[in-house]
Order: structure tokens, then sequence, then C-alpha cells
């Protein structure tokens, strides 16, 4: 996407930079992108987050932050809600970056020798835990506090599973279609005398 964007500003031959916003969102996007679908693991991060992919990430956090303070600071916008990706949509993205800074922080240190690998971290059994909370308290249409449904949070945790087994990640990948025969594909032609 981000790839086509930047074609399709090149195409347009103005010197207008109307684009160049949209293209900044989606280097930022992709970027994050990239960096929760890479496959190397995150190795001896408990002391010293030294990794350039975690710092990637907090760059990306300070980006949509700063969008948000320079759209709130603009006395031209008339409606600023309207210039920013949903404030749900921010929260997820905080949420997951500082989340997942966090989790590659306190894994190391309760198991020594572990590592992380981006590409499998999966969260549909928190979201799942989530979506039932939502449901048991009020519909799912609400957004509680855990205060408000913490009663019921020992009933979702004793029919929960921690595996699931909806998940996208897992190490499978998209590797070439491999087909056999028995007989060669350009056979040899046979002369007739």
């Amino acid at each position: 996407m981000l790839n086509l964007m930047i074609q399709y500003q090149k195409s347009l031959r103005t010197n207008d930079n109307k684009l160049d916003s949209s293209v900044e969102l989606l280097k930022n996007t992709s970027q994050l992108i990239k960096n929760f679908r890479d496959c190397r693991p995150l190795t001896d991060i408990s002391n010293d987050i030294s990794d350039d992919r975690l710092k990637v990430n907090d760059d990306e956090l300070h980006f949509f932050k700063e969008w948000k303070t320079s759209v709130i600071k603009d006395n031209k916008l008339s409606n600023k809600e309207k210039c920013l990706i949903s404030h749900q949509t921010r929260q997820d993205i905080s949420s997951l970056i500082i989340g997942f800074k966090h989790f590659c922080i306190n894994k190391p240190t309760r198991y020594s020798g572990s590592s992380i690998i981006p590409s499998r971290i999966n969260t549909d059994p928190i979201e799942n835990i989530f979506c039932q909370e939502r449901s048991l308290h009020n519909g799912a249409c609400t957004n509680p506090t855990y205060l408000g449904y913490c009663n019921t949070m020992n009933s979702v945790i004793l029919g929960e599973s921690t595996i699931s087994r909806k998940s996208n990640t897992g190490g499978h990948n998209a590797d070439p279609f491999s087909y056999h025969t028995k007989n060669p594909l350009n056979p040899s032609k046979k002369q007739r005398h």
C-alpha cells in the first residue's frame, strides 16, 4: 500500500503536498506491521532494551502522539476528531506498543534464556476475554472498566482456554506449491523408423 501511494503521488506530477500526510501515515504503520511480522527473535532484552525494533516502535508511538497534539493545537480546524483516526484505534496502537515493550521486558526476567518472536505473539485469547466480559456486563456494545466487571471475571477465566485454534500465527509460511509426478514433464519424443 505504501509503495502504491508513493507511486501514485509521483504520477500526479504536481508540487501539491496533499498526499504527504497519507504517505507519512502509511510509512509509520508499515513499519509497525514489519516489526510485528518479524520472525527474528528478541533475546536478552531484560536489562537493556537495545533492539532496534523496539526503538522504532517507540518512534511510531511518538508519531501518533505528535499527530494528535498537532491537530488539537491547530485552531484552523473546526472538527478536529475527523482529522485523526478514532480514539479507540489510537488507544489500541498505544496499548499494542507499550504492552509489547513491557512483555519483552518482563518475560526474560521471569523465564531466563527465553526469547520472543514478534510474529508469534497472538492476542486472540486476551481479546476473547474482553469480548466475553463486555457480553456479560451490559451487552457487547459497552466499554466497561475492570472495576465494573470484576465480579464476572472468574467465570470467564474458568471457561477460557489459553490456546486459540483460530490463530493466524504459529510459523505457517507461504511455501511454493510442490508437485511431483512419476513421469517426466517433457517426455522425449520417440522417433519412428
